[in-house]
């Protein structure tokens, strides 16, 4: 849960930073213009305020008369920027700090222009004369009245305005400061709301790994209604079908394990009846040839071990069967089922050659000795019956760092892919039906391999043959 939340809060974080960064760039500037306008605004309001104490002061007098004693103290007051005074009549410019001789003349055409804007009467915002005061200054114009109402003069206030460094850098002050405050009520809340809704897939994922572990048991309640509490309900009809499906499969299971048993117990009865009256037969010289009393003896032989492997098949498969496991040396059992199966190969001309490549001819391992000889016997078996007559079964182990390997291969042509359905039979489901019972054999080794942990596959030794494999972990 904590990596989901994690994982929102970074993209809810990585959204609201590249809302910060845009916001405070748009913020400064729409800050920046409003500051230039309040000053603006200030500097004007101040100008016409200092104009009408000149006009209400000096009545019909001369500018120049009275700038020393009136203008200078409030250049004083203010501690910044600059007053002018331009006489109407004469055009005499007085006030400037930086020029005190500049005239009229020397005015740029556009200063020239907007200071005859004001004696006519008009009220203005230039930064004209800035080459006469100072690069960030703003000048406010306002007429100067006499007594009688007409313009005798100009007033030219100077005065440094907000610069965009300054007031862009308050701007992202105030914004980066509202963000953080907000960043921090935002992350708090979306904990909560995040534990509110991710909670519920945690239960989710904890009950859908229950359900792979078999555990059908609980069931997850819910009162909302929402798409969760949909999946929740879904989960729960799942549940409820993979239980229902599970049992059934268990019974019919059992069922069919229980038919196998019934089958093979009634098959021994009258294969051992048959086998009597057959030697019966053969004790009394009949007229039957006996190379057909042999051969109806070996085939009901085959039945009999058919049964047999059915009878081990099906306890195989019950969950009560157990291992008697010891330390045991895996050769010996190998070189104990190449002894039982001799007679077999015998019979049909095959030479059975054990080649062991191994540092020390042993191998330490842990597991049942009748089983694990059975393991060994049903392969020879299935081996036997595959391999032609008058070949070498050639039986290999070797080793790696790893892994032992127990290889059983024909001597010149190993087994033929084209006989893999009747071996593996639950790997080539189109196989016929009579393929079961040729792979019984194989079916026990492999799960007798499995129960030890060894692992029993058939491995191509060009595109049209393979062996048998056994791997063993060291």
């Amino acid at each position: 849960m904590s990596k989901l939340i994690n994982k929102i809060l970074l993209i809810m974080s990585t959204i609201l930073i590249l809302f910060v960064v845009s916001f405070s760039a748009v913020f400064g500037y729409l800050f920046f213009q409003h500051s230039q306008n309040i000053e603006s605004s200030r500097l004007e309001s101040t100008a016409l305020s200092l104009a009408d104490i000149l006009s209400k002061s000096t009545g019909n007098n001369p500018l120049n008369n009275i700038y020393n004693a009136n203008v200078l103290q409030l250049v004083n007051i203010l501690e910044q920027g600059e007053i002018w005074l331009v006489d109407k009549n004469t055009l005499q410019i007085v006030g400037s700090r930086f020029n005190p001789a500049l005239t009229y003349d020397q005015l740029p055409a556009q200063a020239a222009n907007d200071l005859q804007s004001i004696l006519n009467g008009q009220n203005i915002r230039t930064q004209t004369f800035n080459i006469y005061t100072q690069p960030h200054y703003t000048t406010v114009g306002v007429p100067i009245y006499d007594s009688e109402g007409n313009v005798k003069g100009a007033l030219l206030f100077h005065s440094k305005m907000p610069t965009l460094k300054f007031s862009w850098y308050d701007g992202i002050a105030l914004m980066l400061f509202c963000s953080i405050v907000l960043f921090v009520i935002l992350i708090l809340l979306l904990k909560v709301l995040l534990k509110k809704y991710v909670l519920p897939l945690e239960v989710l994922n904890q009950f859908i790994e229950k359900i792979l572990h078999h555990n059908y048991t609980s069931h997850i309640k819910t009162k909302a209604n929402d798409e969760i509490a949909q999946l929740a309900q879904n989960l729960n009809r799942l549940s409820l079908y993979l239980q229902n499906l599970e049992t059934t499969s268990k019974a019919k299971a059992q069922s069919d394990n229980n038919l196998i048993i019934k089958t093979a117990y009634k098959l021994h009865t009258p294969l051992k009846e048959l086998k009597h009256d057959i030697q019966e037969l053969a004790q009394k010289k009949s007229n039957i040839p006996e190379p057909y009393l042999k051969q109806m003896q070996k085939n009901i032989d085959k039945l009999d071990m058919i049964a047999s492997n059915l009878l081990d098949l099906s306890q195989l498969d019950n969950k009560d069967f157990t291992l008697q496991k010891d330390l045991l040396n895996l050769i010996e059992i190998l070189q104990d089922s190449i002894k039982a199966r001799e007679k077999v190969a015998k019979e049909q001309n095959i030479k059975i050659d054990l080649k062991i490549s191994l540092a020390k001819e042993i191998i330490l391992f842990t597991g049942d000795k009748n089983r694990l000889k059975q393991m060994f016997c049903e392969t020879l078996d299935k081996a036997l019956q595959i391999y032609p007559q008058k070949s070498d079964l050639i039986i290999k182990i070797l080793e790696d760092d790893n892994n032992y390997y127990i290889y059983m291969q024909n001597n010149n042509d190993e087994i033929s892919v084209e006989h893999l359905p009747e071996m593996f039979p639950q790997f080539y489901q189109t196989a016929e039906d009579d393929t079961i019972l040729n792979s019984i054999e194989l079916k026990i080794a492999q799960h007798l391999a499995s129960l030890h942990q060894i692992k029993l596959t058939t491995e191509k030794q060009s595109d049209k043959y393979t062996v048998f494999k056994f791997t063993i972990s060291k």
